[in-house]
């Protein structure tokens, strides 16, 4: 496994470490390093799906469009 952080999407500071990303993730592309830590997303692993956007409940995870912003969207 790789140690790239995702090209598609970062993690917040306001991550509240709930793991229903863990949980979603088919890919297993989210990693929960030690406590009091942001989760990461494997850039390997990661297929772009947005899945891990969606299921957010506080909305920590977002969408980095090619200029590394945000995207139109605003994930």
């Amino acid at each position: 496994m790789g140690n790239k952080v995702s090209q598609f999407y970062r993690i917040e500071k306001n991550c509240i470490r709930c793991g229903f990303c863990l949980d979603i993730c088919s890919w297993d592309a989210l990693d929960a390093p030690g406590k009091g830590r942001t989760f990461t997303i494997e850039e390997d692993l990661c297929p772009g799906c947005g899945i891990c956007v969606d299921c957010c409940p506080v909305g920590a995870i977002r969408r980095v469009g090619a200029s590394g912003d945000d995207d139109a969207a605003g994930r």
